[in-house]
């Protein structure tokens, strides 16, 4: 999406990031929570994208606004995902736009690994509860804590066991990574 940028005004182009990751899987986000924290990891992983999305520490850890507003009430791509029931679904017009996008980019090397990446992302974090999702957030970037209301819940004792437990589980983290998160902690 590098090629358009300058011709783009940031806000659209966060909405085609949403739009991205909405069509690299074929079914909704499971909620509003799932797809805030997705942008941010990816822009963790390609941090090209915190060009145009910023996140502030919030009590349910990273939180950008203009995400949040833009997830609600899109502004250049209004048909294009809804949200019902908490969970964000591509429109046929959305599903529409995500092709055109990727057609637009299918030679670009970088756009096609940025797919990849998407949609591992979702592959991943869409199977998590939004418990285990912040629990690993936390975890990962422990700065996001810092104004965060249940952190210490999620992280400490009992709940820190259980949620490494079924992350353990579900195949998320290995038996070593596990002794990791839940060593000295009762």
């Amino acid at each position: 999406m590098r090629k358009s940028c300058g011709l783009l005004n940031k806000l659209e182009i966060l909405e085609r990031y949403i739009i991205l990751l909405l069509g690299v899987v074929d079914r909704p986000i499971p909620s509003i929570l799932h797809l805030e924290k997705e942008i941010f990891i990816l822009t963790r992983v390609h941090p090209k994208v915190s060009e145009y999305v910023t996140f502030i520490k919030h009590y349910k850890g990273p939180y950008s606004e203009v995400l949040n507003d833009l997830i609600r009430n899109p502004i250049f791509y209004p048909k294009a995902y809804i949200l019902e029931d908490n969970k964000i679904y591509l429109t046929q017009e959305g599903k529409k736009i995500f092709k055109e996008i990727v057609k637009e980019h299918s030679k670009d090397e970088k756009f096609r690994m940025l797919l990849a990446v998407l949609k591992m992302i979702r592959e991943l974090y869409d199977k998590l509860t939004e418990e285990e999702l912040l629990f690993l957030i936390y975890l990962t970037y422990s700065d996001y804590k810092e104004k965060s209301g249940i952190s210490d819940n999620l992280l400490k004792g009992k709940k820190r066991r259980e949620i490494a437990l079924r992350l353990l589980k579900k195949g998320l983290i290995t038996e070593k990574r596990y002794k990791e998160v839940v060593e000295g902690y009762v």
